[in-house]
């Protein structure tokens, strides 16, 4: 790798860092998040999670304000990635960490395995000598239903102890008559 597409990765490997950082703690005023992540979303972003799907700039700005009003997270980063595609224009960021739901902090906080992908293209710099600004066109935020699920007291017991077991189950009895049907031989 070329020495300036290093420090172009470098660079956009902090930026991506710093906007994680501040979508992901909810200590973080609204004015904030207009003023350093506004000018890096494209007007036409997307966002998904397993819960929901949302398009356009203006309704991802006031879903990341309602988060941050609404609950109490903040995100620990454990590797970060950029990787820019073939002619160096468009890239893809993906960070992994851990999102710490602390919405019943005095109890509990529960540590959420996610993993984040911004999908960006790279603006020329307004400038002469000036950075590459990325500007984000997907964000996507991947983490387990089923993690999900077995925290919450009760229902988490019901399923991790019996449908986890009893799904487990099922698919290998499932496995063994569509092997049987097929005429495949069972396996050792």
């Amino acid at each position: 790798m070329r020495r300036v597409e290093r420090t172009l990765i470098q660079s956009l490997e902090e930026r991506f860092r710093r906007i994680t950082e501040l979508l992901y703690d909810t200590r973080v005023p609204a004015d904030v998040l207009d003023e350093e992540v506004l000018p890096f979303l494209a007007e036409d972003i997307t966002f998904t999670d397993p819960w929901q799907r949302g398009a356009g700039r203006e309704i991802y700005r006031r879903g990341a304000a309602g988060f941050h009003c609404m609950f109490s997270f903040d995100f620990d980063i454990t590797q970060l990635n950029v990787q820019l595609e073939e002619g160096g224009l468009k890239g893809r960021a993906i960070v992994d960490g851990v999102m710490n739901l602390r919405q019943f902090s005095w109890l509990y906080t529960y540590p959420l395995r996610t993993i984040l992908v911004y999908d960006f293209t790279l603006l020329a710099p307004a400038s002469p000598g000036g950075d590459f600004k990325p500007l984000i066109h997907a964000h996507e935020e991947m983490w387990s239903l089923g993690d999900m699920i077995a925290a919450v007291p009760g229902v988490g017991w019901v399923y991790t102890k019996l449908f986890r077991k009893g799904f487990s189950y099922g698919f290998l009895a499932a496995s063994a008559l569509c092997r049987r049907a097929r005429g495949a031989p069972s396996p050792s």
